[in-house]
């Protein structure tokens, strides 16, 4: 009897061993789905607490017929691989499908939007430019940095996203789940970057310039993807 037991013991121990070593817990990287969330920020509270940026000295609030817009002072010089490195992540705003809006208006030949942004290593971004992709290879597209320099994946015969330097109204849509990124800016009504692609499905969103200034206004983000909750809107945004 006794050693019937011990046996029993000895085969319920390897059981328990045995799931200890081949069950691991999953380590989620999606975000939640069907968390919903809505970010946006106009500027006219004179303050960006809720932006996550890598030089804040670098950028800052001005006013323009009594509007106040972000405004970035400085442009940075890529990093190695050859990728942008100046631009403003919304805090608290890591999400898989977005619908992005802002107004932008360029200083010198372009803008980016960043988006899916995993770490500095990983992440798409649109260029807006002036210059269309068969002028300027590296300009007005759809970009990943995977590790490596950026490569474009859309965008090469497109028309000029930012023609001028006036004020542009930019929308960036992306799904997720099927891999699919559409640009639009005003210039037209139909989108002027489209591409299917699914390296990355989920990170933050960001505004900047791959080595260039110029001014941010109106950003809104809104998906029901997201991993977390934004921080609290300040009064009056």
């Amino acid at each position: 009897m006794k050693r019937a037991f011990w046996t029993f013991a000895l085969l319920v121990t390897a059981i328990l061993l045995a799931g200890a070593v081949f069950y691991t817990p999953a380590q989620s990287t999606a975000p939640q789905a069907g968390t919903h969330l809505v970010f946006s920020d106009d500027f006219e509270q004179e303050r960006w607490d809720r932006w996550q940026m890598p030089y804040p000295e670098d950028w800052a609030i001005l006013s323009e017929d009594h509007n106040h817009y972000l405004h970035m002072k400085r442009a940075r010089d890529p990093a190695v691989p050859r990728r942008p490195i100046q631009f403003a992540l919304m805090k608290g705003a890591r999400v898989g499908s977005f619908d992005f809006r802002a107004r932008v208006r360029r200083e010198g030949r372009s803008m980016i939007v960043v988006f899916n942004y995993a770490d500095s290593l990983h992440f798409y971004y649109t260029h807006l430019s002036v210059d269309t992709g068969s002028r300027q290879p590296v300009h007005n597209g759809i970009f990943l940095v995977n590790n490596a320099p950026r490569v474009r994946i859309a965008g090469l015969d497109a028309p000029a996203a930012l023609p001028d330097n006036s004020w542009h109204r930019i929308r960036v849509l992306r799904d997720a789940a099927s891999g699919r990124i559409m640009v639009w800016s005003d210039v037209r009504d139909a989108p002027v970057f489209t591409v299917t692609d699914r390296t990355f499905t989920y990170g933050q969103v960001g505004i900047g310039s791959f080595d260039e200034t110029g001014d941010f206004d109106d950003v809104e983000l809104q998906s029901d993807d997201a991993g977390c909750s934004a921080p609290p809107a300040h009064p009056g945004n």
